[in-house]
Parts: C-alpha cells; structure tokens; sequence
C-alpha cells in the first residue's frame, strides 16, 4: 500500500517533467486552484453529503437487487475484516496511510488521471484499484462514488474539496463498518 501511495503521487510528476512542463504549471494543473479556505470548505461537505446520499442509494439498490433476485451481493463483511484487522494491528499507522493515501487518491485518479482520460475511464482504473478487499459490493460501490468524485472534480477543479468529502466519507463508513 504504501509503495502504490507513492506511485500516485510520483506518476503524474515524472508525466508533467518528461514533457518538460515547469514545476509551476505542474503546481497549477495538480494542485488547488487559489479558492478562499471557506469555499473549500463548504464544498468539501457539500461533496461529503452527496456521497452519502450516492451510498444509500447504492445500498438501497444492492438491497433491492437482493431482493429480487435472491442472489446474494453484500459481501461488506470482507472489508469490515480487513478493516478491522488493519485499525486493530496500528490505529496510528492507519490513520496515516488513510489520511495520506486519500489525498494520494484524489492527486492521481481526480487531478491528474480525470484531465488526461475523463471520467468514466479515471473512475474504472480507480475501481480496478479497489479490487484487492474481495467484495463485489465494494466495487460497485466504490465505481459510482467514484464518478461523483470524478463528475465533481471536473465541475469544481478542487482537489481540496475533494479530498475533504472523501476524508469525510471514508471516516463515517469505516466507523459504520467498525461498529455496526
């Protein structure tokens, strides 16, 4: 995990400096776009709210899908466990990689890949990316959350307010995860 975080962020920097792009554009196409700390606030919980919203829609519609087919898709307990087995081994050491490995996210998948392939095609790579936990749920889940991302991404050019609604959201499902 840690080497793919590092990738995230090395890949879209040597891409700019090979075609001889100045650190500085690099710094503007990469990073924020000079948006007041209150604007990037509110949009980071707007977003935050709008992925929540995504989420139980996806639930709702896993559930009805269940439902109807009796074919069984909430398979979340395979990422309760790896979850839960990662926060009980070093909670420290999780918060970290999260927190760096959520902004490493959205530099790679929103900022840098959402340009150069658009936003189905980010947000297919971004699912591809969480196949490791093993659940069908999760990657359903994680393609449509991904294009709100992405969809956002493109509309508000803020990697801020993306970083702060996905923060959000993964805090509030992981604790959901933990401890329900």
């Amino acid at each position: 995990m840690n080497l793919l975080i590092i990738l995230f962020f090395l890949v879209p920097l040597f891409y700019y400096r090979i075609r001889g792009i100045s650190w500085e554009v690099v710094k503007e196409e990469l990073l924020i776009h000079n948006k007041d700390l209150k604007t990037e606030l509110i949009g980071g919980v707007k977003l935050f709210g709008l992925l929540l919203i995504g989420f139980f829609i996806i639930a709702l519609a896993l559930s009805l899908f269940q439902g109807v087919t009796g074919i069984e898709i909430n398979d979340m307990n395979k990422v309760d466990s790896i979850i839960s087995e990662e926060i009980n081994t070093d909670l420290v050491n999780f918060i970290i990689v999260l927190a760096i490995g959520l902004f490493a996210e959205e530099f790679f998948f929103r900022a840098f890949l959402v340009k150069k392939t658009g936003p189905y095609i980010s947000t297919i790579i971004f699912s591809i990316f969480h196949i490791g936990y093993g659940s069908i749920s999760e990657i359903i889940g994680v393609f449509f959350l991904g294009l709100i991302l992405a969809f956002w991404f493109t509309k508000h050019k803020s990697i801020v307010q993306n970083y702060i609604g996905h923060v959000l959201y993964d805090i509030v499902a992981i604790l959901l995860y933990v401890f329900i």
